[in-house]
């Protein structure tokens, strides 16, 4: 990879390798019982159901894997041996068509993602479904990569955002967002307002304005690149005086949530993917290309709309 500024021993911006990536799988299809079994045969390591609709392969050959169903109420609620269980399970049922299970890896080395390609068609095989196999199947995969102590900083931040928002639209074109996708919140992509504001090419935020400024425009997790991991990782209280939500997890990684997790697709790839994200960390180091992309996208933008139509 040539970039326009030489990359820092303690980066991890860019680099496939040496570097580590959590990876979320969602799909229809199958049960936590099965996906379990369907990992242990391809990664090895021992079954421990946690819960009745939560499982962890331990020591698999890339660490312990969570299997769950991604329905927080299914999985939560307190069983009373009764109807609540009765309706989880009944819930649990629905939830595979609708709702999926999902996989949660450790964190694991950059190099190896493509490893769960592989299991991705075991699945497949065995009636696992994905995105494309229905209307309702509002199911994604989410990239995880980390950061390192020289990434932990408002610039650094800042032209990675920069970059995703002037590849956003290729990346949705080349993925080819799934319907449903576009039409559950989770994905969303990020909205002109933010977009004109950050993109400014005098824009040069230091860290609380960065966040105030993301908190402002996006005050929820569902965007396509959820910063709020690794902005409340650097300034929790920040973000959570602007916004309650349990549910931000505080941690020094990017999430980016794709739209899609193509099981029925013999072509999908993870590992695909994870090369697609690096298309972004490429250009965010790449400081005179993207300064010239910056300026070329506020040029653009400064016509009259009829010029660019």
């Amino acid at each position: 990879m040539s970039v326009g500024m030489a990359q820092s021993p303690s980066s991890a911006l860019g680099r496939r390798s040496g570097r580590r990536v959590g990876v979320e799988i969602e799909f229809g299809g199958l049960d936590t019982p099965a996906t379990a079994r369907i990992i242990r045969a391809r990664l090895g390591g021992t079954i421990d159901q946690t819960a009745a609709h939560d499982t962890v392969v331990r020591d698999t050959a890339i660490g312990d894997i969570k299997v769950e169903l991604d329905w927080s109420w299914v999985r939560k609620s307190e069983d009373d041996g009764g109807l609540i269980d009765q309706t989880k399970d009944l819930l649990a049922g629905l939830g595979r068509e609708v709702v999926p299970t999902e996989i949660v890896t450790p964190p694991l080395d950059g190099d190896r993602i493509g490893e769960l390609d592989a299991l991705v068609r075991a699945l497949a095989t065995a009636g696992g479904k994905g995105t494309r196999a229905g209307f309702l199947n509002g199911f994604g995969l989410h990239l995880n990569p980390e950061l390192w102590e020289d990434d932990l900083n408002a610039n650094s931040l800042r032209r990675v955002l920069q970059a995703y928002l002037l590849l956003s639209p290729d990346l949705r074109r080349a993925i080819q967002v799934d319907v449903t996708r576009t039409i559950l919140p989770f994905v969303a992509a990020f909205g002109d307002h933010y977009q004109h504001h950050v993109l400014r090419p005098d824009y040069a935020s230091d860290l609380a304005t960065l966040i105030d400024d993301y908190i402002a425009f996006n005050p929820t997790r569902n965007r396509e690149l959820d910063m709020l991991p690794v902005l409340a990782h650097l300034d929790d209280a920040r973000v959570r005086r602007s916004l309650n939500d349990p549910k931000i997890s505080s941690r020094p990684t990017f999430h980016w949530r794709l739209p899609n997790a193509d099981l029925e697709n013999p072509a999908w790839s993870i590992g695909h993917e994870w090369e697609r994200w690096l298309s972004v960390e490429a250009l965010a180091v790449d400081t005179d290309r993207l300064t010239r992309r910056i300026d070329a996208w506020a040029a653009e933008r400064a016509k009259p709309w009829l010029e660019r139509l």
